[in-house]
């Protein structure tokens, strides 16, 4: 689990590190070494932020996964269980 969180984590900085500015030059280096034709650019630049977007979506739920896992195994005090601990007090506490 946690090398698959890793790959993850390391793909999500790849993608937020993506901006077009950086695609473009990706695209300009494969035009210069002759895997790209310059006329495909505009597709391959909106083609490489789609994918980072993406994978950043997916980096955002995978960690918010594992956070809310992690937080649920603790077995901490729910904001549901502090209010009724709240209210009981209350009560208890309006009898005196």
């Amino acid at each position: 689990m946690f090398e698959t969180l890793d790959k993850m984590f390391l793909a999500g900085l790849g993608a937020l590190s993506m901006t077009q500015e950086k695609a473009e030059r990706i695209f300009d280096e494969y035009v210069k070494r002759g895997q790209a034709e310059k006329g495909k650019r505009s597709g391959f630049v909106k083609e490489m932020m789609d994918s980072a977007e993406k994978t950043r979506q997916d980096l955002e739920k995978l960690i918010s996964e594992q956070v809310r896992k992690t937080v649920e195994g603790l077995h901490l005090a729910t904001r549901e269980d502090i209010q009724r601990l709240e209210q009981k007090l209350d009560r208890l506490a309006a009898k005196e």
